[in-house]
């Protein structure tokens, strides 16, 4: 039970730091070349995957994103809260903190609150133009002419009266894009400054690119995001403006918009006397669930929101059970067109975690895998791609001192018995092994581009996946000590940066194409 209690103590304080970072109003350190080299250092290992060593959104990642990394150089930014509609350092600030759900702009709130702000300073010397914030103005009575940061009036209460009032407001000025309801079924033919195609977000998911928080879905009302559709309603400012804040903040909940936005939890991994042998047993019940947020790397609606993770050990092995939902049962990938179910365990080898999609380069991850294609085959033979197709592949060897007549052939379906047929089996290649007997695949990564399987004697990871109702249940097993090189060692008493990841086969994932976490800290109890 006290691991319970930590467990969920752990969480909530993370939880409630992340709303503190995400609200706050902080006094930024001054800029520095102390910071701006910091910043450099920070940006060189998180950011450029995406957003390329010089931040003009060219990264190695760009490809594998939608919406495209932005270009710092360029600096035309969507969240600002300025009448000049470029962003204040606590803009930078608070989405580095926060993320940017609806992308794949993960949150950086785990980092400490130095580093984040030496990546405000950093990011801004990058823009080829400098960022000015004019001083503080007051616009005039019709919302025109105000420089500097917007400054929001006190906050209305939001009766039957104003809601009415942004009720009208909404069908005036928000319906044609965002639709009657807020589902974003308006004008859907949209592009941004780049040329690149967009949509009106629905309201009702409770995705914000910026914070929900009402100061700041104020600020982002009345100026606008630049570089998209949605302008600037210079003229909402006031009492409409609330209105309109009120009005959108109804179509969602605070469970929807806490869902959206990633965050850093606390994993423990709870020790037991007996280890589960299935995803169903009882004993996952005696460790505390952990709920993490999910993001696609290629942004879609349609999306797996949470994972849910349990973890216990027995002092010689540790088990992990990851739960998530998915509509469909993907568990081939015959075609060319079929893609398959997939879930992965990843592990930092070092405390200081490398770029969390992958690694890098020097900075190896154990990558552990589970593939639903693989379990088919192994559970029903009859999914096999030859037993499928008899006769898919005839292969003749000739033997210049035998007649034609007596040519050997070797059908496909007698080629598992020898690797000498199977070039990719005889090259150590665990993918193409036909006489593997687990699902589970063990490899280890160095950055995009590098996955490989760690050595066959070193695969020692075990895995199983049921699906029903709608839902997979996977766990993972492997002894606490690792073997061979680029293994994680797993030891009671340590904490392990671990992130997960799953793909869905029936919405085109495969490899880079993915649902991920951030890294988060697996605890290994005593």
């Amino acid at each position: 039970m006290r691991w319970i209690l930590l467990s969920m103590g752990v969480a909530s304080l993370l939880l409630l730091a992340g709303e503190i970072s995400k609200t706050a109003e902080l006094k930024p350190p001054p800029s520095s070349p102390k910071l701006l080299a910091l910043g450099k250092q920070i940006y060189s290992q998180q950011c450029a995957a995406c957003h390329g060593m010089q931040g003009q959104g060219d990264g190695e990642a760009a490809y594998l994103l939608y919406p495209k990394p932005r270009n710092l150089v360029a600096a035309n930014y969507r969240l600002v809260s300025t009448w000049e509609r470029v962003p204040a350092d606590q803009d930078l600030f608070n989405t580095i903190t926060r993320g940017m759900p609806g992308s794949a702009m993960p949150s950086w709130g785990h980092l400490p609150e130095e580093q984040r702000w030496a990546l405000v300073y950093y990011v801004k010397s990058l823009a080829e133009k400098p960022i000015i914030v004019k001083p503080q103005k007051k616009p005039g009575p019709e919302g025109s002419g105000g420089e500097g940061v917007i400054q929001p009036p006190p906050e209305l209460p939001y009766n039957a009266a104003a809601k009415l009032r942004a009720l009208e407001l909404f069908r005036e000025a928000c319906a044609s894009c965002h639709g009657a309801t807020g589902k974003g079924d308006g004008v859907q033919e949209q592009v941004d400054e780049e040329g690149y195609p967009t949509r009106p977000r629905d309201l009702t998911t409770g995705v914000f690119k910026g914070s929900p928080d009402p100061i700041q879905l104020y600020r982002r009302i009345v100026a606008g995001i630049p570089g998209s559709p949605m302008p600037m309603s210079d003229w909402a400012h006031g009492d409409d403006a609330w209105h309109l804040v009120h009005y959108v903040r109804s179509l969602s909940s605070d469970k929807q918009r806490e869902r959206a936005e990633m965050k850093k939890f606390g994993i423990v991994a709870t020790r037991v006397k007996e280890l589960p042998d299935h995803p169903d047993s009882g004993i996952w019940r005696l460790t505390p669930p952990v709920n993490l947020h999910l993001m696609p790397l290629w942004w879609r609606s349609d999306r797996p929101e949470e994972l849910t993770v349990r973890a216990v050990h027995n002092g010689k092995e540790l088990a992990l059970q990851v739960v998530w939902t998915d509509e469909t049962h993907d568990h081939t990938a015959m075609r060319p067109q079929d893609f398959r179910d997939a879930a992965a365990v990843q592990f930092s080898l070092s405390k200081d975690p490398p770029f969390f999609a992958m690694g890098e380069k020097g900075k190896s991850v154990n990558i552990w895998m589970w593939k639903s294609e693989r379990q088919a085959e192994i559970e029903m033979p009859f999914h096999d791609l030859e037993i499928v197709y008899p006769n898919l592949g005839i292969d003749s060897y000739p033997n210049l001192l035998r007649s034609p007549v007596e040519q050997p052939t070797r059908q496909a379906l007698t080629l598992d018995s020898d690797p000498a047929f199977i070039t990719g089996w005889g090259a150590g290649n665990i993918v193409s092994d036909p006489q593997r007997k687990g699902p589970a695949e063990d490899l280890t990564a160095q950055g995009f581009g590098t996955l490989k399987a760690r050595p066959v004697v070193d695969q020692k990871v075990d895995a199983k996946g049921v699906y029903a109702a709608g839902s997979y249940r996977v766990m993972f097993r492997r002894s606490l000590q690792a073997t061979g090189k680029a293994a994680v060692a797993l030891r009671p008493g340590t904490t392990v940066p671990v992130a997960f990841a799953v793909w869905n086969g029936s919405a085109g994932d495969r490899d880079g194409k993915k649902s991920v976490t951030i890294w988060q800290d697996l605890r290994i109890a005593k």
